[in-house]
C-alpha cells in the first residue's frame, strides 16, 4: 500500500491553518489525540472526528484535493 506523501504534507498544512484559526476554543479541546474535527456545511455546519488514520485513505485524498481546489478558486474571486 503506497501512501502520496504529498497528500498527506498537504493535509497537515490545512490541519495547522485550522488549528491557528481557533484550535484553542472550548470545541476542540474535546477531540481525543490521534483524531481531528472536521466540519462540513456552508449555513449550518455539523462536526465530524474522526481518527487521523483517514488521512493515507484515497478517498478522503481525493475529497481533500477538490476543497483545495475550490478553496483556491473562491480566493480569487
Amino acid at each position: 500500500m503506497a501512501i502520496r506523501m504529498p497528500r498527506i504534507i498537504q493535509a497537515r498544512q490545512i490541519l495547522k491553518r485550522s488549528i491557528s484559526n481557533g484550535g484553542s476554543t472550548p470545541a476542540s479541546m474535546d477531540i481525543p489525540k490521534a483524531y481531528f474535527a472536521i466540519y462540513v456545511g456552508e449555513q449550518e455546519k455539523k462536526r465530524f472526528v474522526v481518527p487521523i488514520s483517514i488521512l493515507s485513505e484515497p478517498r478522503f485524498q481525493e475529497l481533500l484535493t477538490k476543497f483545495c481546489k475550490q478553496q483556491d478558486s473562491s480566493e480569487l474571486l
